[in-house]
């Protein structure tokens, strides 16, 4: 059997949904920590990090897609890949 990233993505979906759910998460606590400016560096690289982590869930959500549309393909057909 053959692993790849979306296939991994597709039978392991909670995993990058709860790196999205992380990131979202530090994105609230980025935005709390910008309204002290003591706060703000540190603010920024909770900002870096939540935006990967939302960036991950998205990869990870159209690899699930993409592995969908694999699963379900007839054999023999061809597909227009985006």
């Amino acid at each position: 059997m053959r692993w790849t990233i979306g296939k991994l993505a597709h039978d392991f979906p909670w995993f990058h949904r709860w790196i999205g759910l992380i990131g979202n998460t530090l994105f609230v606590l980025g935005s709390i920590f910008f309204l002290s400016p003591g706060l703000m560096d540190a603010g920024t690289w909770i900002f870096i990090a939540a935006s990967a982590g939302m960036m991950f869930d998205s990869i990870g959500e159209k690899l699930v897609r993409r592995e969908n549309e694999t699963r379900n393909a007839e054999p023999g057909t061809i597909r227009d890949t985006p």
